[in-house]
């Protein structure tokens, strides 16, 4: 089965394609990541059903390599394929194909739309290859590789401000639970020298405190790439890049990675000390709540959603921290689906209206019936509402939830549940009921047909909820019909109170602003998360820096220049030495021999007479220099004689 390793090669192989292309011919193969990726499906649906042949939740593929050796423990990286990887794999292909067709004429006017389908391919292979991953360190180098892709998805238009911040948002912000897996993955080294699944999941003994360290450094990460609070403020930034970036980051990618990272760790979680995933429950808890609750006062389009998914990713930590793996991945595959399906026809929207702002829209049932349709399908999934998918993952998140005694999460899943029909029906009917407020048009055949394959995917998947159970291992029946009364009964009231406060207009959110301004302003503000964070770290980060700046220009920058100085007025001192004393010493005795010298080329004047009489006075001068060696040493006699021939020397020359 080596052909499982194709899965992600073919998407990655796309972009390596399409990355040294010239601008012009990228934009024109921009098809080629589309086939890539439908292609990764067809392999992925062969994987299934090869999962599915054998049965069981021991893996029907494996490979490895060993990359190098530390402290006598192979450091290896691998693939496998078993149930939970075969879920993942389908519900990525499915939803980027879908992406990746819809984009064809999303995105058809754009100069740069060859760029956009390249790395949409690659960050489709880090998803597919994370989930393939047989170990940890693959898995965080797959991670990091979407960290890249997103950052550069959501800063497609870099030319404008707000994808650029967007973009280095979510990047510092998923960088810093980034941090955190890092440290898990150290730990769990030096624990159980091995990041293999196999190995750390199922056959090492952990102690309580390796396994707390462990767990709590994996849900760091988690919490950054699955927008929990308080890592949670990149998300809704995010929307500023392109709406099919968003419905692949946003449903079944990026932000799916955190709660597939825990459901597959979770027998690590088990281990640590019950606080850990208690503490898991409760981020869940307030994340759902959060979302749900800022969800209601967006008016952007994209941001009502951005919002939906902080508070869907809530709930699916909540059954993590319940222990449900199954109930987690359920849902997350059900929101894959519904999700992407509400990104991609609030794309059509904005497509067709030229506004995200709802207010500025209104009556597009008319204009455009097929969006509305499906988006309903989707909104009616959200809400959890019978037969579409979102009703049967929320149901099994409940009954966790009540089997396991956990009260206090029950109630905050059911108000979620309540508050994410209330603003999904007021999505619905400002932007499709009332008056038309703006010329649109139905979209493109080449976006519906995406829509609608999500849309019919969001209608039946929901009843596979047994069967989804069994393929992972445990024997689990339809709901219960109370538990389900309850859930339908939490989405009807929010659907109802919808229609009352929006629909009929029975109340007027004016005088409610007006009466509550503290609270409109906390919701507004966006409960100050960014606010805080821009005081504490943005804020105390530049003042340091200020700081820091002044430091150097007047202590270390004062120092540096002070000693240049000293060291110029030193040098020029010692230049001024050099110049006056060794060179006028230097030039002075140069001078000297120059002139001596001029002065002996005159002996050479061609004067035999001059040279005869040279040579008498030298003989002459020896002689009378040996006479005296006796009577004053050979010293004195020498240094006369020299001086008489010098005497003589200058005679002759001023003679001749």
């Amino acid at each position: 089965m080596a052909w499982v390793a194709l899965i992600p090669l073919l998407p990655a192989l796309a972009f390596v394609v399409m990355l040294p292309m010239s601008r012009r011919a990228r934009n024109a193969v921009r098809w080629l990541p589309a086939a890539a990726t439908i292609a990764a499906l067809g392999l992925s649906v062969a994987a299934f059903f090869a999962v599915l042949a054998v049965g069981g939740e021991e893996p029907v593929f494996r490979a490895s390599f060993t990359l190098a050796e530390l402290g006598g423990a192979p450091l290896a990286v691998g693939l496998r394929l078993d149930a939970v990887s075969a879920i993942m794999l389908l519900v990525v292909t499915i939803v980027a194909a879908c992406v990746q067709i819809y984009s064809l004429d999303y995105m058809r006017s754009e100069d740069r739309r060859g760029w956009y389908f390249a790395v949409l391919s690659l960050f489709t292979a880090a998803m597919l290859l994370l989930v393939l991953a047989g170990d940890f360190l693959l898995l965080y180098m797959s991670w990091e590789v979407m960290g890249l892709c997103s950052y550069l998805l959501i800063g497609f238009w870099h030319e404008q401000d707000a994808p650029r911040s967007a973009s280095i948002k979510a990047f510092l912000t998923t960088r810093v639970g980034d941090v955190g897996f890092a440290i898990g993955l150290a730990a769990m080294w030096a624990s159980a020298k091995s990041f293999d699944f196999a190995v750390v999941l199922h056959g090492f003994e952990w102690t309580v405190p390796a396994a707390t360290v462990v767990a709590l450094g994996l849900l760091f990460g988690a919490m950054g790439k699955s927008a929990q609070v308080p890592l949670h403020v990149w998300l809704p930034d995010a929307m500023a890049g392109p709406t099919p970036a968003s419905a692949l980051i946003h449903a079944a990618t990026m932000v799916a990675a955190g709660v597939y990272l825990v459901a597959r760790a979770l027998p690590i979680f088990h281990e640590a000390a019950p606080w850990v995933l208690q503490l898991v429950m409760a981020i869940g808890v307030t994340t759902a709540l959060l979302g749900a609750l800022l969800a209601v006062v967006q008016h952007d389009i994209k941001k009502v959603l951005a919002y939906s998914t902080i508070s869907q990713l809530g709930y699916m930590f909540i059954a993590l921290g319940a222990g449900s793996e199954i109930a987690a991945l359920f849902h997350l595959t059900t929101h894959a689906f519904f999700k992407s399906l509400l990104f991609l026809g609030a794309g059509a929207i904005i497509h067709a209206t030229h506004t995200q702002d709802m207010r500025e829209m209104g009556g597009l049932r008319r204009s455009m019936p097929w969006t509305t349709t499906v988006f309903v399908a989707g909104a009616l999934a959200l809400s959890g509402v019978f037969p579409f998918s979102g009703f049967w993952s929320k149901d099994d998140i409940l009954m966790v939830l009540y089997t396991g005694g956990h009260w206090y999460a029950l109630v905050a899943a059911l108000a979620v549940a309540g508050l994410t029909a209330f603003y999904m029906t007021r999505v619905c009917v400002r932007v499709f009921g009332g008056s038309e407020k703006a010329h649109a048009h139905e979209a493109h055949p080449a976006m519906l047909v995406p829509m609608a394959l999500l849309a019919a995917i969001t209608v039946v998947v929901g009843f596979t909820s047994p069967a989804f159970a069994g393929f992972l291992g445990e024997a689990k029946g339809w709901p219960d019909l109370g538990m389900a009364a309850v859930g339908t009964l939490a989405a009807l009231a929010g659907i109802g109170a919808g229609v009352w406060v929006f629909g009929l207009g029975k109340v007027d959110t004016a005088v409610l602003k007006r009466r509550l301004p503290r609270v409109y302003a906390a919701f507004v503000n966006k409960f100050y998360f960014d606010t805080v964070y821009g005081i504490v770290f943005v804020g105390a980060y530049a003042h340091l820096s200020g700081w820091l700046a002044r430091f150097d220009v007047s202590l270390i920058d004062g120092a540096v220049n002070g000693i240049a100085s000293a060291w110029s007025k030193v040098s020029s001192v010692a230049w001024s030495a050099d110049v006056r004393l060794i060179d006028g010493a230097v030039n002075g005795l140069a001078g000297a021999v120059t002139r001596a010298g001029g002065r002996m080329r005159t002996l050479q004047a061609g004067a035999v007479q001059g040279y005869q009489r040279l040579a008498y006075g030298a003989l002459l001068v020896l002689l009378g220099a040996s006479l005296l060696v006796p009577f004053v040493g050979t010293t004195v006699a020498l240094a006369g004689g020299a001086v008489a021939l010098l005497l003589m020397g200058v005679l002759v020359v001023r003679g001749a």
